[in-house]
């Protein structure tokens, strides 16, 4: 294996750099204190295995791991860390494993065991690697695969009925759970007499499993005496996903706010904005929420650290899903009189004054 090892400690890079020879594993090891410089020699290097410190400044180690994985998603990521903060954030990375400082020689062997089943395992990505899938619920429903690349590939699917669509989508929001019959007629045909009612569920069950049948991932419907439940096989969720992210990220500081912006810029659009689901409008609300509550935040830390491109671009997504929302206008109209944007404050503050007249 070829092993690349990146921390801005000279002393701890050459310390780890001599345990990683001393296993004998590795046929290469390259120590870097400088991440842009292990970011550029890796797409030339192409290692197996990225050893990497998360606390750096300027790339710190879990933007390192997103940008190597996007250049090469078959290398192996493991953290080297002395907060114990971190580990939950390592694995949510698909990290191998990671390791607290100061670092032991039998903590490192249990990592390159770890290593070495997992190459064995798996292998690189082109030769029959297991493809990776996943679902969006974010502003529309849609499926996707993950290339070799670590790209989306939207996989097209044409459904049958719009009643369908929507019964598998309250199907993948309860997923894991069973439902009523009796609760997904009330919900999709309320005014249908009962017979015709249960004949439309049983033909629209049908339409979902043929056209499951045909998608290359094994989601499945399972009946029982209760009613049905959509087993999804381990497949993500985005706004799963998302909201799981959210509830990890650390206090918010200057190491690591890039990850908040990510994961705020991550929440496009609002939970199956496309579609007037009455059902999906609590579940809407609340993200939409907790969505807020962190961009404002977010826009505060951003502000006091004098950061108003950044702090303006998520007022600038705010505006575009959230058009009418008073706080945002009126961060907006702060930032553009900071950054000496008087006619951007006076158009911002024009459509502020409006809003609240309709109201009134």
């Amino acid at each position: 294996m070829r092993a690349i090892v990146v921390d801005d400690e000279p002393l701890a890079c050459r310390q780890l750099d001599h345990l990683l020879k001393a296993t004998g594993v590795f046929e290469q090891i390259s120590a870097y204190s400088d991440p842009e410089k292990a970011l550029k020699d890796a797409g030339q290097r192409h290692p197996d295995v990225a050893f990497l410190d998360i606390e750096m400044p300027e790339i710190g180690g879990i933007e390192l791991a997103e940008r190597l994985q996007s250049e090469d998603t078959a290398i192996q990521i493991v953290f080297t860390t002395a907060y114990n903060e971190f580990a939950v954030k390592a694995f949510d990375l698909n990290a191998v494993d990671y390791v607290l400082k100061p670092i032991m020689k039998g903590r490192i062997d249990k990592t390159i065991r770890r290593l070495i089943r997992n190459r064995q395992s798996a292998g690189r990505p082109a030769t029959g690697q297991k493809e990776t899938y996943g679902i969006e619920c974010f502003e529309s429903l849609k499926f996707y695969r993950l290339d070799s690349q670590g790209r989306k590939r939207y996989i097209p699917v044409k459904w049958r009925t719009s009643r369908a669509r929507e019964l598998y989508a309250y199907l993948l929001k309860e997923h894991g759970r069973f439902v009523s019959k009796e609760t997904l007629i009330d919900l999709l045909w309320p005014d249908s007499d009962p017979e015709k009612a249960n004949t439309q569920l049983y033909s629209t069950i049908y339409q979902i499993r043929k056209l499951l049948e045909k998608l290359p991932f094994h989601h499945r419907l399972v009946k029982n005496d209760i009613g049905y439940s959509l087993d999804l096989d381990g497949t993500p969720i985005d706004a799963e996903e998302w909201e799981a992210a959210v509830s990890r990220l650390p206090t918010i500081e200057r190491s690591n706010y890039k990850e908040h912006i990510r994961l705020c810029k991550a929440y496009h659009n609002h939970y199956f904005a496309d579609y007037s689901y009455l059902w999906a409008e609590s579940e809407r609300i609340r993200l939409c929420q907790l969505w807020l509550e962190h961009a404002y935040h977010l826009i505060d830390f951003l502000m006091k650290e004098r950061l108003y491109t950044e702090a303006l671009d998520i007022c600038q997504q705010i505006d575009r899903i959230e058009p009418d929302d008073e706080k945002c206008m009126k961060y907006e109209i702060t930032l553009y009189n900071q950054t000496g944007n008087i006619e951007g404050a006076i158009r911002v503050y024009e459509k502020y004054k409006g809003s609240n007249n309709a109201m009134g």
